[in-house]
C-alpha cells in the first residue's frame, strides 16, 4: 500500500504517552503506553519539530549521524493528530513537539502502525 489513507485512524494514540523508542539499523520504533501497545515502525521520513516548528531531529542516514534528538518526546502524551494524505500524517505532543512521519518512498514501505497490520 502506497500513501498515506485519507481515513487513517490515529485516536488510539491521543491521550496515549511515548514509553520507548527503538533503534535499529533502517527503522525507528516508537511504542506508545496503550492497553494494545500501539507501535509504529518507521522506515522512511520523519521529522520533529518543536512548539516553534523548528526541526530537532529527522530521519538521516546512519553514517551522516552524530546524535538522536527525539528522546524528548519520552513520556509525552500524544495531544492531537493530522492526517495529510497521501504524504504524510503528524502526532502533536502535549509539549508542543510535532512527530511528522512521511510516506516518500514509491517503491518500499515508509511506516506500519501496529495493532491493525498497516502498512504503508
Amino acid at each position: 500500500m502506497h500513501g498515506v489513507p485519507r481515513d487513517l485512524d490515529l485516536a488510539p494514540f491521543h491521550g496515549a504517552a511515548l514509553s520507548s523508542i527503538m533503534l535499529a539499523e533502517n527503522i525507528i520504533y516508537f511504542h506508545f503506553d496503550t492497553p494494545q501497545r500501539h507501535a509504529i515502525g518507521v522506515e522512511g521520513g520523519w521529522q520533529l519539530r518543536d512548539a516553534s516548528g523548528k526541526i530537532l531531529d529527522q530521519q538521516v542516514d546512519l553514517k551522516d549521524r552524530a546524535v538522536y534528538r527525539v528522546h524528548v518526546l519520552l513520556g509525552r502524551e500524544v495531544s492531537g493528530s493530522e492526517v495529510a494524505p497521501p504524504t504524510s500524517f503528524t502526532l502533536r505532543f502535549n509539549s508542543g513537539h510535532a512527530l511528522q512521519i512521511f510516506d516518500d518512498s514509491p517503491h518500499y514501505e515508509s511506516f506500519r502502525i501496529q495493532p491493525g497490520d498497516l502498512y504503508v
